[in-house]
């Protein structure tokens, strides 16, 4: 076992001392590799019961290329399920399901998993509405091996709010990720929308709501569903959703049908170039990027500079909000993408309700994901199960493990030096208490 000594000069040089440690118990526990943060003490998680390493989900979460992600990717590598969004989220649903718990053996799997979940339940808990739609973008990345969207693709604001698998090669799957209250209205931007499959000539975008019924303290459960809009069904989809057929508006609707199935059958530019110049037409749409035929170059310049002041304005309100009320809620660049998806104060937008998506169910392939039972008593029961499994030398472990880290951190941050050696003498006692664990443990040896 390592000395004191020898473990806060690694943690002087940036590295984690709980990767010091975990390396010792790769064998039972896999690498939970984690940034430990306090334990929550307002039940409904597991790390009420068990000292858990948690997660605290950041936007850092959404890109592959930050540090933190790299850690994270090691964690939410126990979730199962390949290519398929609705088969991990199913296996998550096997980890809290208590018939399927009891048959869990390995502790490594079983912390990970605990890790996931509780980081779920702070993307719905304990963020703001507008702040936790954008965290829980981050979460849907990594749990899908995906990165979050946040810049412009092709000069259009993008549609999908992450890309799922991306970062595993091969086919990635763009999807916008809507987080609502139970009832609540799906909304989109049309113009954005019609881009998306016109200007960046994609064929197709998942959307993956998540309905959140909420309790008296937290989120108890989850529904998960997704549709798809395609070249096949996008002009059937906005005549079935609220404001579709006025955002169709302006120009003969059996031509618009006609030149839509022309494209879905044939996407080439000549069918493409068609349909746009319907399209470009329409009353809904606005500021988008389709160059219609009869506009001059003149009539399109006028355009785009208009565009660009209108855009100007919206973000310089946005400017405005931060220095009057400081810290806001949501972020400068929250803000801005929302007022800019909503089509400038919402003129532009579809608006679909529950019962309108079930109608339009198998035009738009309405399926459900099921629901993610998050209640206090479905994490009451699954701690208990879980605890039994990890009692022993797998618990202690983790309580040292983060006594340790906490009282390294400690050695370092504190100013009086006489608390610093009081923090330094906890950290080695529990160095002490992991080395006499792993000694005595059969589980824990080379020869096991």
């Amino acid at each position: 076992m390592s000395s004191f000594d020898d473990l806060a000069k690694k943690y002087e040089k940036k590295q984690r001392v709980h990767d010091v440690i975990f390396e010792m118990i790769q064998k039972e526990l896999g690498d939970p590799s984690s940034i430990i943060v306090e334990k929550d003490e307002g039940g409904g998680r597991f790390s009420f019961t068990i000292d858990l390493p948690s997660f605290s989900p950041t936007e850092a979460w959404g890109d592959p290329s930050t540090q933190n992600r790299d850690h994270i990717n090691k964690v939410f590598s126990v979730v199962r399920g390949g290519r398929d969004i609705s088969a991990r989220i199913a296996d998550i649903n096997k980890f809290l399901d208590p018939k399927a718990a009891r048959r869990f053996r390995s502790p490594g799997r079983i912390i990970n998993m605990m890790m996931v979940v509780e980081a779920l339940q702070a993307c719905l808990n304990d963020f703001n509405e507008s702040a936790a739609g954008f965290v829980f973008e981050g979460f849907m990345s990594a749990l899908t091996s995906g990165r979050q969207q946040a810049e412009r693709v092709a000069g259009t604001l993008p549609i999908e709010d992450f890309v799922a698998f991306s970062e595993l090669g091969g086919e990635s799957v763009p999807v916008s990720l809507k987080l609502l209250t139970a009832g609540g209205v799906t909304k989109g931007s049309y113009t954005n929308l019609v881009d998306y499959l016109l200007v960046r000539g994609e064929p197709a975008i998942k959307y993956l709501l998540a309905f959140k019924n909420v309790g008296q303290k937290q989120v108890e459960e989850l529904f998960l569903f997704e549709f798809v809009i395609s070249r096949e069904n996008f002009i059937q989809f906005f005549e079935g959703v609220g404001g579709g057929r006025e955002l169709l508006a302006g120009v003969k609707r059996s031509s618009l049908t006609t030149a839509a199935a022309n494209f879905a059958a044939d996407p080439s530019d000549e069918n493409r170039q068609a349909l746009a110049a319907l399209i470009s037409r329409t009353r809904g749409y606005s500021r988008g990027l389709i160059d219609a035929p009869e506009i001059s170059p003149e009539e399109e310049e006028e355009k785009l500079l208009k565009r660009q002041a209108s855009r100007e304005r919206e973000v310089e309100k946005v400017r405005k909000d931060v220095e009057q009320l400081g810290k806001l809620d949501e972020s400068f660049h929250q803000k801005e993408k929302r007022i800019l998806s909503e089509g400038y104060g919402g003129a532009t937008q579809w608006k679909a309700s529950w019962p309108q998506l079930k109608s339009l169910g198998s035009t738009i392939g309405l399926q459900s994901y099921g629901s993610i039972d998050l209640s206090q008593d479905r994490i009451n029961e699954l701690a208990e199960i879980y605890s039994e499994k990890l009692k022993g030398g797998v618990t202690d472990l983790l309580k040292e493990t983060k006594n340790l880290t906490d009282n390294i951190g400690s050695y370092f941050r504190e100013e009086n030096r006489g608390k610093a050696t009081a923090a330094a003498d906890t950290a080695k006692r529990s160095s002490d208490a992991i080395s006499d664990i792993l000694e005595k443990d059969p589980r824990y040896s080379d020869n096991a």
